[in-house]
């Protein structure tokens, strides 16, 4: 037998399914432990520490095969098997969902199942010897790889444990693209799960914590139902769902109700991105399709949102830190007509595709005149999650004093941190490697050690070098690092109530039109915590309010910018149609601007701000009306019967 080969235990009270499950797998050369009893594995489980998989029945004698597996975990917390749940009366997709988030399981095998179908899950699922190379790193070497196949993508999700919320999104897009089926099961640092169904690669269920639905505000912003319909629905005495009762009182259709669903879908998703380590797992399943969906196309769409409005600049700069000298091309699945190119981050960006014909790195982008380095780093990442560029080969320093300019960035971006913020910046660009590997990757593109001892880009290359190697030697040591862990949290907590505090402030000066005022509490809101909830909303209220008619073409660019940076959770209040209102009056659209503003209205009828613009516009309406109208009418008008 193989001595490199997984070890297995099968814990199933049936002999005939067990015993055949132990020949099949032995004879593929793993070694293999039958118990039929949960005290039996257990005592297999004190003596074998290293066993790799566990093949656990859901319906056991003495307890169920799902509290074993809890138990487990709880008694043998450094184990680090897999786990296989099977089950020939257990076969709902609910239960399916529930138990594989519950116990991490890999896979959900509906009995009888087919021995050819357990062989290709072990294998699958072996552990691949890559201690140089993180599972993570895998992830995003596949910018750099045209010619991945969907095979090779499925085993790279399914060997990654930890990453980051803002992984997500990539990982989302690639079970969909390779047409997976199964669950992606979600753990967060405070103890939520969340499930995400996945069925031939169209997102078919969304199981989180956050059950906040918007339904109603959906419906009226959609123009789908009135607040008077919405109000009559909430109050039915018989305790029908919204939907439901709209459709039965033909006051809604339910493909347009379908469509709400699939928006809540996209919210509900919206909450799993988040700036912070997760521990995932992807278990292979089958999954029947349903409605409402989200299927690949779709899927594009809400992918740009995500990217746009959850992901922040700096965690994006940490993660392509690495690329950024590297050469940019188009991959073989480009085409100039392709919907990605038409969405809105890749239009504020004039003339990208063409320069992605001239062989630019991300560093020469960021440099273009009139490219925001917002909108920079976000449409590449989309354009790279959706695959249709990939980087090529790293260009090498043209001169010293390009190397001068690349590393001054870096040093902007090092100097503010502590080395506890320095060693994650490292880590996010190199994949989640080792400590010395991310140091190593780190160096590598800083490049090789300046000549001249006496020139400024020496010093400066010098700095970076030294900051880097005192930081990965402080994470090495564990008291060190725990108190940089503690001085972040409270650094980042006073942070947070700073920036609570001065949104206070901004709202009060918007309320009063003191637009200068809040905009600059906004720019140091935007420092202390930049996922502040409604920061981009406020800000775009602030720069409408402050527009300047000289560089008003400019500034409707960057509040564009701004609004698509608005999260999909934060659109359905009574503030966001609000400020598209005032986006729509800005750019001369009357008509959408009043929509707007009744939108708003009818979300929250004592909104003041809104109202007193549809008097506003009204008002303007009337004095155009009189100028509009035939000098005989004005005279007549005057004679006219009171």
């Amino acid at each position: 037998m193989d001595a490199n080969k997984s070890k297995i235990l099968i814990l199933e009270d049936d002999q005939t399914i067990g015993v055949a499950l132990k020949e099949v797998l032995a004879r593929a050369g793993y070694s293999v432990f039958l118990a039929t009893r949960p005290d039996e594995a257990n005592s297999i489980l004190t003596s074998n520490t290293n066993i790799e998989f566990l093949f656990c029945d859901c319906l056991l004698p003495q307890m169920t095969g799902l509290d074993f597996i809890k138990q487990v975990r709880g008694n043998y917390p450094n184990l680090r098997f897999k786990v296989v749940l099977m089950s020939g009366i257990y076969t709902d997709k609910s239960f399916i969902q529930e138990a594989s988030q519950a116990t991490g399981a890999v896979a959900f095998l509906k009995k009888p199942f087919e021995m050819e179908q357990v062989l290709k899950l072990v294998k699958k699922e072996e552990a691949p010897k890559r201690e140089e190379v993180g599972a993570r790193k895998l992830l995003y070497q596949m910018f750099a790889n045209p010619t991945v196949t969907n095979r090779q993508k499925r085993k790279v999700i399914e060997s990654i444990e930890e990453v980051s919320g803002f992984d997500l999104p990539f990982l989302y897009s690639l079970l969909a693209e390779t047409k997976s089926s199964g669950y992606l099961n979600i753990y967060n640092a405070d103890g939520s799960v969340s499930g995400i169904s996945f069925c031939n690669g169209t997102i078919v269920g969304v199981d989180v914590d956050d059950k906040t639905t918007f339904l109603g505000e959906m419906l009226i912003q959609s123009g789908y139902a009135t607040p008077k319909d919405v109000q009559t629905a909430l109050r039915d005495k018989n305790n029908r769902r919204i939907g439901n009762y709209l459709i039965q009182n033909n006051q809604l259709s339910p493909h347009a109700f379908d469509l709400i669903l699939m928006e809540q879908m996209n919210i509900r998703l919206v909450r799993t991105i988040v700036d912070q380590k997760i521990r995932v797992n992807f278990a292979s399943a089958e999954v029947e399709m349903s409605s409402p969906s989200i299927d690949a196309d779709s899927l594009s769409y809400y992918l740009h949102d995500w990217i746009a409005s959850k992901l922040s600049v700096s965690w994006l700069k940490s993660l392509y830190v690495m690329w950024s000298g590297n050469v940019i091309v188009k991959s073989p699945t480009f085409r100039e007509d392709h919907p990605a190119l038409s969405m809105s981050l890749i239009k504020t960006l004039e003339g990208l595709t063409v320069k992605l014909n001239n062989q630019m790195t991300l560093s020469q982008l960021l440099d273009v005149k009139g490219y925001s380095e917002v909108a920079v780093y976000k449409a590449i990442h989309f354009l790279l999650t959706k695959g249709l560029i990939v980087f090529a080969q790293r260009a090498a320093f043209a001169n010293p004093q390009e190397q001068l300019k690349v590393l001054k960035k870096i040093w902007a971006e090092l100097e503010s941190k502590n080395g506890y913020d320095i060693v994650s910046y490292m880590e996010t660009g190199s994949g989640g490697t080792s400590l010395d590997g991310a140091l190593q990757d780190f160096m590598t593109l800083i490049g090789d050690q300046p000549q001249d001892t006496a020139s400024e880009l020496y010093q400066v290359w010098n700095n970076i070098k030294k900051i880097a190697e005192e930081s990965v030697a402080m994470a090495k040591d564990s008291s060190k690092i725990d108190q940089y862990r503690q001085a972040s949290k409270k650094t980042e907590a006073e942070a947070k109530l700073r920036a609570a505090s001065l949104m206070e402030d901004v709202k009060k000066a918007l309320q009063y039109n003191q637009y200068a005022k809040a905009l600059e509490h906004l720019a140091e809101i935007a420092k202390l915590n930049p996922q502040m909830q409604q920061l981009h909303v406020y800000s775009s209220w602030a720069k409408l309010g402050a527009l300047d008619p000289a560089k008003k073409v400019f500034q409707m660019k960057e509040i564009e910018l701004e609004l698509m940076q608005v999260p999909p959770d934060e659109r359905y209040d009574t503030l966001f149609p609000f400020v598209i209102g005032l986006f729509n009056k800005a750019k001369g659209d009357v008509v959408a601007a009043r929509k707007s503003f009744e939108k708003s209205v009818a979300l929250d009828p004592s909104f003041i701000p809104a109202r007193r613009e549809i008097s506003l516009l009204s008002a303007a309406n009337k004095k155009q009306d009189v100028f509009n109208m035939d000098l005989k009418q004005v005279v007549s008008g005057f004679f006219k019967k009171k």
